[in-house]
């Protein structure tokens, strides 16, 4: 089989399993990060030429998004408490921003075709997970998390937005 294909067909199964073990958060939990590790291991297993130079201040970009992303991710964790959701101030779905992050800095830090597969997969799955949990959490608290999704942005602050356009 066509690496690049048995790469986008490992993701697939990879975001349907974790999509359907939302109810074990112990085995989501260990799926996620295992699964992960393998599909990027595997991703770096494929030879392929990089799209372009990796050295200079495409390293230290990649470098400082994917450190940046970490942080959020750590910090989200840290703070996240499931009945206590509005405390989250900036975004709705911290854990999606540091994703996003570490997504981007992956890709200039390895710039080829098996990591640029990776991280399309991620990235388009990221408002599929964000609808399937938002679901979920509207299923558990009903109008209290509608006016928290009214006030709050999912994934980037409105102060960042605000000061992109």
């Amino acid at each position: 089989m066509n690496p690049y294909l048995l790469l986008i067909v490992g993701w697939l199964a990879y975001f349907l399993i974790l999509s359907f073990l939302t109810s074990f958060k112990v085995f989501q939990r260990l799926f996620c990060v295992v699964g992960a590790v393998a599909l990027l291991f595997y991703d770096g297993s494929i030879h392929s030429l990089n799209f372009f130079p990796t050295q200079g201040p495409i390293r230290w970009v990649s470098s400082i998004l994917v450190i940046l992303g970490v942080m959020v991710v750590q910090s989200s964790f840290r703070k996240f408490k499931p009945k206590e959701f509005t405390e989250l101030q900036h975004v709705r779905h911290p854990i999606y921003s540091g994703v996003i992050l570490l997504v981007v800095g992956f890709f200039f830090f390895i710039p080829n075709l098996p990591t640029l597969i990776s991280c399309a997969c991620i990235l388009i799955y990221i408002p599929i997970g964000i609808y399937l949990e938002e679901k979920k959490l509207v299923a558990t608290y009903g109008d209290q998390y509608i006016e928290f999704r009214k006030k709050v942005p999912a994934i980037i602050p409105e102060k960042l937005m605000k000061e992109i356009s």
